[in-house]
């Protein structure tokens, strides 16, 4: 009697156990085809003389090219965008070349990226930005205003990418305990059941609508692929940028402890850009544009504001 119990308890468990397993696949598969379909109504893919390209455009007011990292996409814009308090500024949201629906064949490189940014302006009829680099977003940013100062009115760069740059070099530099972590990392963000299952999570961290938005960031990695692998090709070529000829004010944003991209990217466009204004983040991580939100934030905006009006009074 006693086996003939046990052995329902443990058959009631296995049917328990794959009951929630076929609960978990269906709602998960319905979320991401949600998710799916999120994505592409959020956007408009828009031909320009240069190829076509992914944004998306919001708010009203000077308009801030946000130009995202590796991996991301237009969300990753939209997402950095809400991180704003009130909503002064227009929002130019894009997918680098590679990521979500823009075509890779459309601008690898960061100088042809560039390039491709102030067609998109000439196609919409906008004709100054402010640019913002996000990480990988950098060099293409870096770019913009070098290549196409008559439409930029000021360059930021938050834990961006200023020179050359090779993940390969920055994970030898780790212990070999965080180097097995850092690779165990990069493999499960790029599995979207794990996102799925994080997401609630993300939701309770401070400004948890935020930490929403940047963790979807992560999904889809199928659709973000080519682009990081292109971006980590290309950022590896960089040798060094004539950063002494950006002649619009610039705003650089760094933690210090960042261990992604590191504070010497920071320093050495700080320290060349005429115009540059260096915030540091002590102890801030390469998400320190979230972590101390209350500090970058406020700060980011009267740095616009003060460029935008500037140059809307010459």
């Amino acid at each position: 009697m006693g086996k003939q119990m046990q052995g329902k308890r443990w058959l009631l468990a296995g049917a328990a156990v794959a009951a929630s397993t076929i609960c978990y696949t269906m709602t998960y598969h319905s979320w991401r085809q949600k998710e799916i379909s999120r994505l592409a109504a959020g956007s408009t893919l828009i031909d320009t003389r240069l190829g076509p390209i992914e944004y998306s455009l919001s708010g009203t007011g000077p308009v801030i090219l946000i130009v995202h990292g590796s991996p991301g996409g237009y969300d990753m814009g939209q997402a950095f965008a809400r991180l704003f308090g009130r909503p002064r500024f227009s929002y130019l949201a894009i997918s680098r070349p590679g990521y979500l629906r823009t075509p890779l064949e459309s601008a690898p490189s960061p100088e042809e990226q560039a390039d491709l940014y102030a067609a998109l302006l000439e196609k919409l009829n906008i004709e100054r930005v402010s640019v913002l680099g996000i990480s990988g977003g950098g060099p293409s940013a870096i770019q913009f205003a070098l290549r196409h100062p008559e439409r930029c009115n000021s360059l930021v760069m938050i834990s961006g990418v200023t020179q050359h740059y090779s993940e390969q070099e920055i994970w030898q530099s780790y212990s070999p305990l965080k180097r097995i972590f850092r690779q165990i990392y990069s493999k499960i963000v790029a599995f979207d059941p794990v996102i799925y299952f994080i997401l609630p999570f993300a939701g309770l961290q401070p400004a948890g609508a935020a930490a929403i938005d940047l963790v979807r960031t992560a999904l889809l990695y199928n659709q973000r692929k080519r682009g990081y692998d292109n971006d980590m090709e290309q950022f590896e070529r960089i040798t060094r940028y004539p950063l002494k000829n950006i002649n619009v004010p610039t705003f650089v944003v760094h933690g210090t402890s960042d261990d992604e991209v590191l504070f010497a990217d920071a320093e050495l466009l700080a320290s060349q850009a005429p115009q540059a204004q260096l915030l540091v983040i002590p102890n801030g991580s390469h998400m320190a544009f979230y972590t101390h939100a209350n500090i970058v934030m406020p700060a980011l905006e009267e740095f616009l504001r003060r460029t935008i009006d500037a140059q809307a009074s010459r």
